[in-house]
């Protein structure tokens, strides 16, 4: 491993090297245990639905080929991958690449990602067992939590969903307000689609709050 990484790894812990699982063939396996779970109905659903969703996303690409090096390795992958996803929307809205519906097409594929790894953690925690870090995993989700209020504020810009013009800075304030279910007035939501947008990011920040008091409810066992 390199000396620079070594930074982010305990000196015991970066002389692993055993090579971690294949993450696609890891992921079936997640598949495998929700559909011969003991959950039925809409839940049964729900689950296998979020064991395959994530074989469209390219986070499982990027556990596959640095977990060739080793758990530590894709461990450090998979945060960077996180760290780029907080990064990307807010690069969007510093060069005004907003202005381009592809790219925000890129922000919402990237956000669905988001959505359904929080639902994963919710709906499939018994399958991924037990998570290795409680500090590492509470900061990963408000990394997800400021990502989310960021990506929502790409989308608010480049449709125009909202009562008045909107620059990068009153567009990441005007999510931050909707995420935080605030509602100071100033900005509102314009038309059906506008409404549609801000109680999917009303709904999305629900699902956070039911995961941080998981957390800190598991925490205190």
């Amino acid at each position: 491993m390199p000396r620079f990484l070594k930074i982010f790894v305990h000196s015991k812990e970066a002389d692993v090297a055993s090579k971690a699982e294949c993450a696609y063939k890891q992921q079936l396996e997640y598949c495998k245990k929700a559909w011969h779970s003991h959950s039925y109905g809409l839940e049964r659903l729900v689950r296998l639905f979020l064991c395959s969703a994530q074989f469209a996303f390219p986070l499982l690409l990027v556990r596959d080929l640095f977990g060739r090096k080793g758990a530590t390795s894709r461990k450090l992958a998979v945060e960077a991958y996180n760290v780029a996803k907080f990064i990307f929307p807010l690069a969007v809205l510093a060069t005004g690449l907003y202005r381009r519906p592809a790219v925000t097409g890129i922000i919402i594929y990237l956000l669905s990602e988001t959505v359904l790894h929080i639902l994963s953690l919710i709906f499939l925690e018994d399958i991924h067992g037990a998570l290795p870090s409680y500090r590492r995993s509470i900061l990963l989700l408000f990394l997800h939590y400021l990502e989310v209020v960021f990506d929502f504020a790409v989308i608010y810009i480049t449709f125009g969903l909202v009562s008045e013009a909107l620059t990068p800075v009153s567009a990441v304030y005007f999510s931050l307000v909707a995420n935080t279910t605030v509602g100071f007035g100033d900005i509102h939501a314009q038309g059906s689609a506008g409404q549609a947008a801000v109680i999917a990011q009303l709904i999305v920040g629900v699902l956070f709050i039911i995961l941080f008091i998981n957390h800190f409810s598991e925490r205190e066992k």
